[in-house]
């Protein structure tokens, strides 16, 4: 079987098994992010006066409630319609996982990676809930993809599309807002710097600044306060400074926080203050509560951030499935690590482009508030390295002949 059947034959399971899964179970609960900023967004931009009201919430932002808003608007206020095409998008996602990692660490490697992925639960518990996750990671793979196209041809309009994708990313989880910083590291590190490399990077950031600008230019209009992305980078900034946030009853804990900060003279913003006030409060008050920490007892501290990590790849937000998440990934990540290390030694130059994102989102929600789910959007790359590591035994032992191949790079 040719290795496009081989594709087509996983993307045909990988949706099955989303589709009886929505069938099947009960649907989830929506968390408050759904509710206010995806759900209660959507019902505002159908029902309402949309992004003209100055209510509408910019704790997130808007693409996710965008999509959700179409699908009510055809189909009525109904979560089935909208799963439906998420279930769609993750097996989508999947193919672009295969060809991503076809070329950055082998075919066999994309097979294998593409199939656990159509299989990975976590991945289809995301697809049939109420969450940005899915969407969200179909246009991250997309950018991904580009980006690899970019690097290896060097074309301009690769580079646009990149950019183009990865503000589309950005406009339905702020957490990429920072990833084209990143994105130039990388190409430093891929290809030699010039003077056609630094033009098709400014091509990439005016693309990238075209597509999330009209948000921006829209809350600045409506609310004249400056949010480019969400305010939800203060807020979760703060959660992930103590540890009375990391728990599932996390929101209860704010009335008593907020209590405590004013009887230590902290002025708290009052009702009525500007989203970006509030969330530069929080990101300050996170702040605080570090610089807390490091001078009363230096050695917790250290403590802190070593747990903050070592959560990271297994927490959830309840903490009630911690034992399963940690079960079925530890192998994966023990792999990976293996993988990676093993792609480095061969000198596999496009390895570069998952390891920016791994790296990036590990870095960015250790400093933030460290949750498994928050990493659902890299998992096919880390599952990519354990795959590389896999395929590169089975070769060795003969389980497969050597294919003889290795990625290639620019």
């Amino acid at each position: 079987m040719n290795q496009t059947r081989i594709v087509a034959s996983i993307f045909v399971v990988a949706l099955l098994l989303r589709l009886s899964a929505l069938a099947t179970f009960p649907p989830p609960p929506l968390d408050i992010s759904a509710e206010v900023a995806y759900w209660g967004g959507a019902q505002l931009i159908v029902h309402g006066d949309g992004f003209r009201d100055s209510s509408y919430p910019v704790y997130a932002p808007p693409l996710y409630a965008v999509f959700i808003a179409a699908f009510l608007t055809l189909f009525g206020d109904d979560q089935f319609p909208v799963k439906i095409a998420q279930t769609i998008l993750d097996s989508l996602t999947v193919v672009f996982v295969y060809v991503v990692l076809r070329e950055t660490l082998g075919a066999r490697t994309g097979i294998l990676s593409a199939g656990v992925m159509a299989i990975y639960p976590f991945s289809i518990y995301l697809s049939i809930t109420i969450a940005s996750e899915p969407l969200f990671t179909f246009f991250l793979s997309a950018f991904m993809l580009l980006a690899i196209y970019s690097i290896r041809s060097q074309k301009t309009y690769y580079y646009c599309a990149a950019g183009v994708l990865l503000g589309l990313a950005t406009l339905t989880r702020g957490a990429t807002q920072l990833f084209p910083i990143v994105f130039l590291v990388m190409l430093m590190l891929i290809n030699r710097p010039s003077k056609r490399l630094l033009l098709s990077y400014g091509a990439f950031c005016l693309s990238f600044a075209i597509i999330i600008s009209p948000w921006a230019l829209r809350n600045y209009t409506v609310l004249e306060d400056f949010v480019p992305i969400g305010t939800a980078g203060g807020f979760v900034f703060l959660q992930g400074s103590t540890e009375i946030f990391f728990t599932g009853n996390a929101l209860k804990e704010w009335p008593a926080y907020y209590e405590a900060l004013l009887a230590n003279g902290v002025n708290v913003p009052p009702k009525g203050s500007k989203p970006s006030e509030i969330d530069k409060f929080n990101a300050r008050a996170g702040i605080e509560n570090y610089k807390r920490r490091l001078h009363n007892d230096p050695v917790t501290f250290v403590s802190f951030l070593s747990r903050k990590f070592l959560r990271l790849w297994y927490a959830g937000e309840s903490g009630r499935n911690d034992a399963i998440i940690l079960t079925v990934n530890l192998p994966i990540y023990v792999l990976a690590l293996a993988g990676l290390v093993l792609a480095w030694r061969k000198k596999m130059v496009l390895v570069w482009v998952p390891f920016s994102i791994v790296a990036y989102f590990a870095l960015v929600h250790w400093v933030s508030l460290p949750l498994f789910r928050y990493l659902m959007p890299i998992m096919p790359y880390i599952i990519g390295f354990a795959a590389f590591m896999i395929i590169s035994i089975f070769e060795r032992v003969g389980i497969l002949h050597s294919s003889g191949a290795i990625a290639r790079s620019s």
